[in-house]
């Protein structure tokens, strides 16, 4: 995702003013909603004389103009247009980026060069600033900006992710919209819009009135893996006491319980040096197999077997047969060995151990 978050002095507007990082950047030491910079207001009936941008406080059908961008959840129809936005894992949100030259239609002064950007952060781990910026060649100011707060638990954070072709921009000239090129809303330089076309002219008139709109999604990334022991040919784990010698299945889960596609799942098992693996005898169970069990390749307990991608609430199995150590290998009584299970993905690394005892009777 793009983290791009540049320029401007913070305004006295943005209630996250606990410092402004000397004008190079957005203070994010204490994140907030904001808009910036503070500019000369208008009114609709008494408007400038010249191009400038988002600066009338009762457009009579948005409102006050600063508050130039929000956000709504696509399920729900909620819209927050300032405040905290609080991400839920698998939903998806709408970004509504307002924008008017609020010139006198009579002046035909036209703002030139006008461009609409945008900032996502990556992720969401506590509360992170979604940016709109607006910009002109020869509007004043040049360069306008809004902030909301997107807000996600600091230990559950979530992965935001554009949706793919989803940027338009429409106007009372083009109400049905056209598509915006996302890597350039989303570049230090923006995309150009405009009235009827994207070329960056806006006039006063309301036919060239509009919004600039994107959607993202907050994705949460997870899985889970476990492990279960029997003896080889039944299918009992309740009992994890064997005999020196005896042949048992291991049988791993992975279970995808985020909210996004895994992909290259690797399943792997670290055995007590005195197990051994028996050649061969691994199987796996995925969706690609029909969920029937199929013979796999040698390298579990090596490097792994890479099972492919997951989507949400996908899964596979996997099971092979191990030799536990002989009478000789062990000595009188209990033998306590542990076996782990690991599951190794693009987001990180899960395991589980199990517990497994030989029991060596001795006179």
């Amino acid at each position: 995702m793009i983290t791009l978050l540049v320029l401007l002095t913070t305004s006295a507007c943005d209630a996250g003013s606990a410092g402004n990082d000397s004008g190079k950047g957005l203070d994010l030491g204490s994140v907030s909603a904001g808009w910036g910079p503070d500019r000369p207001t208008f009114t609709e009936a008494n408007r400038p004389d010249r191009a400038t941008l988002n600066s009338v406080t009762d457009n009579p059908r948005h409102g006050d103009e600063r508050n130039f961008l929000s956000v709504t959840e696509v399920a729900t129809g909620q819209r927050h247009v300032g405040g905290d936005v609080t991400l839920q894992p698998g939903q998806t949100y709408e970004a509504t980026v307002f924008f008017r030259n609020d010139a006198d239609p009579g002046t035909q002064a036209a703002s030139t060069g006008t461009r609409a950007r945008a900032t996502l952060p990556a992720t969401v781990k506590g509360r992170e600033r979604i940016s709109a910026f607006l910009q002109s060649d020869n509007a004043e100011p040049t360069l306008l900006w809004q902030s909301l707060a997107l807000a996600a638990p600091a230990d559950s954070p979530v992965v935001v992710r554009i949706v793919p072709d989803s940027a338009r921009v429409s106007t009372e000239a083009i109400p049905k919209g056209v598509s915006l090129p996302t890597d350039e809303l989303f570049s230090e330089a923006g995309t150009l819009i405009g009235c009827s076309a994207q070329d960056g002219v806006l006039t006063g008139a309301r036919q060239c009135e509009g919004r600039v709109q994107f959607r993202f999604v907050a994705d949460q990334p997870n899985f889970a893996i476990s492990q279960a022991v029997s003896r080889a040919g039944e299918t009992s784990t309740s009992d994890l006491r064997f005999e020196p010698g005896t042949r048992v299945t291991f049988k791993m889960h992975y279970r995808n319980t985020g909210t996004t596609q895994q992909d290259n799942v690797v399943l792997r098992s670290e055995l007590p040096a005195t197990f051994r693996y028996v050649s061969g005898s691994t199987n796996v169970s995925t969706p690609l197999t029909d969920n029937k069990w199929e013979k796999a390749g040698d390298g579990i307990t090596d490097d792994g077997l890479n099972l492919g991608s997951y989507a949400p609430d996908g899964g596979a199995y996997l099971k092979f047969t191990a030799v536990l150590p002989g009478a000789d290998d062990v000595d009188c009584g209990l033998t306590s060995s542990t076996s782990t299970a690991l599951a190794r993905t693009t987001n990180g690394t899960k395991s589980v151990e199990s517990v497994i005892l030989v029991e060596k009777k001795c006179g």
